[in-house]
């Protein structure tokens, strides 16, 4: 009788924590068609759709995850002075998680590669950045690595 019990707690608090966790995402394409200075002064118009992907989660504790992720899907462009012809790849992504006692932790990172073609030069931008923060406002963590080449 004691282990029917037990189960029965552990089932009821198994459909409590279940019930108050939940997720939403949403995934869209965003069209792009911009015009990006290069390196060198030149002009290069870029058009495609940017994926975009972003979650909400609430967790059984009272947390909260927030995430998104956009990466290029079919991005290109021009050089208006040379013709060179340029691909975007890469990646961007953001997680954040907020705990019930007020703490925050959040990495982002962005892979941003505009990749010529030709023999010309690329513009490679990556970044890693991340931020601990306590319950009590305390940074613990923070850092933000950043390159580019030109």
């Amino acid at each position: 009788m004691r282990r029917l019990c037990m189960a029965a707690v552990v089932v009821i608090a198994a459909l409590t924590v279940s019930a108050t966790a939940w997720a939403a995402t949403t995934v869209q394409k965003i069209p792009i068609d911009i015009e990006v200075g290069l390196c060198n002064g030149d002009t290069l118009d870029l058009s495609g759709t940017l994926l975009d992907s972003v979650t909400t989660t609430a967790t059984p504790s009272g947390g909260t995850i927030f995430a998104f992720h956009d990466n290029p899907q079919g991005i290109s462009g021009v050089d208006t002075t040379t013709g060179t012809v340029f691909h975007a790849t890469g990646l961007t992504r953001e997680v954040d998680v907020f705990s019930p006692p007020g703490g925050i932790t959040s990495t982002f990172a962005n892979r941003f590669h505009i990749q010529a073609t030709g023999g010309a030069q690329s513009y490679i931008v990556s970044e890693t950045e991340h931020i601990t923060i306590t319950p009590s406002g305390t940074v613990t963590v923070s850092f933000d690595n950043f390159s580019s080449t030109c």
